[in-house]
């Protein structure tokens, strides 16, 4: 395999899927930006521009695809100009992606390949629990591994109770505290660290991700600004995404930060990050249990001991409440029009599952909001 290409992230598993493609005339290259619509790539020697035909971009979105940062593609040179032509996206190790502002069933893929998923959190006055929990769900569906940075140790007198509070819902998940503005608090992430190894940074706005990336590549690339001193809330800096590497080879990809991340289907993630609960409901008397007075209910048995933390159980209904709606809404959206009968009747019974836990989980709701 091509040297130049491994220190991009290529591997084996690319490798075998360009083979397979057999069209000689194709190169690999990565997508290392992306501006409304113009693409920087890199091929192992050197940064090319690409673009997307028309024809391409159609075919691409009839199938849900479209080039985003990350992606392997396959590219050709355009024979009248200095461009290169995308041709294929080779199949994704990992990605991310987030509902569309507005849309309530349309969704973005993000980002691509990455082998590590960075979730910031700032340890100042924006800590927050909920939010942690909502991005773990949301991390485990990407198909990478989740490392939660507890940014801005410097700001903090006692770490230890936030520690605490954090390793609580982080459960098995590899948790750093840091200071991004101190280089020597950094040695903790080495583990990640390595030629061709990806990261991608997630947070909300002001908890140190551009900051962060920054103090890795040892020069200011990335703008910063200052978050507002009576929240502790920052500013949209990052509006783009981008692949950048670091001196030790490391690439790294910043994410707009995003204030309230909607759940996508995290089914899988919610599972995972909440799988003390699930576990817990599998020893109710019942196997219907509604957890709202059933006698033998281990989820109020073990909040009444003091087991189970009750706002770890509202937001685990919150979120599972939501996800049940978002599935709703994506299923929906991906019938066809003209169904056989047996296909109608499937989907009158899948509907009919989520329906019932969607009032499951607004029932349990009620109960644990009200009383």
């Amino acid at each position: 395999m091509n040297t130049d290409l491994i220190s991009l992230g290529w591997n084996e598993t690319f490798q075998l899927h360009f083979e397979a493609i057999k069209q000689p005339n194709l190169i690999p290259a990565r997508l290392t930006r992306e501006n409304r619509g113009q693409y920087i790539i890199h091929s192992g020697d050197k940064e090319r521009v690409a673009r997307l035909s028309g024809t391409v971009r159609k075919k691409m979105q009839s199938n849900g695809l479209q080039p985003i940062v990350g992606d392997w593609l396959l590219v050709e040179p355009n024979p009248v100009s200095p461009e290169y032509d995308i041709r294929h996206i080779l199949p994704r190790t990992s990605l991310f992606e987030r509902q569309v502002a507005g849309k309530a069933s349309d969704f973005q893929s993000v980002a691509a390949n990455f082998d590590y998923l960075f979730l910031l959190s700032g340890l100042d006055g924006d800590f927050n629990i909920n939010r942690i929990q909502r991005y773990l769900s949301l991390a485990w569906n990407c198909n990478a591994q989740p490392v939660l940075i507890l940014n801005k140790m410097d700001l903090v007198g006692d770490l230890q109770p936030l520690l605490a509070e954090a390793r609580e819902v982080a459960r098995d998940i590899p948790i750093k505290a840091i200071s991004a503005i101190d280089p020597s608090s950094l040695n903790c992430l080495a583990e990640f660290f390595g030629e061709g190894k990806t990261i991608a940074l997630l947070g909300s706005s002001g908890v140190g991700k551009s900051s962060l990336i920054n103090a890795l590549l040892g020069e200011e690339r990335l703008a910063t600004q200052a978050v507002r001193d009576e929240d502790s809330r920052g500013r949209h800096t990052t509006t783009w995404r981008e692949l950048v590497k670091t001196p030790n080879g490391t690439l790294l990809i910043d994410l707009p930060g995003m204030r309230e991340m909607q759940l996508t289907d995290e089914s899988k993630g919610i599972s995972i990050t909440f799988s003390d609960i699930e576990k817990l409901a599998k020893t109710c008397r019942f196997r219907n249990c509604q957890h709202t007075g059933e006698p033998g209910c281990a989820i109020e048995k073990a909040i009444d001991n003091g087991i189970l933390d009750i706002d770890r159980y509202e937001q685990f209904l919150k979120l599972s409440f939501e996800n049940a709606q978002v599935r709703k809404r994506r299923a929906a959206k991906k019938q066809p029009k003209n169904l056989t009968q047996q296909q109608r009747l499937d989907k009158e019974e899948y509907f009919k599952e989520i329906h019932i836990q969607l009032r499951k989980n607004a029932k349990d709701q009620r109960k644990f909001f009200n009383d």
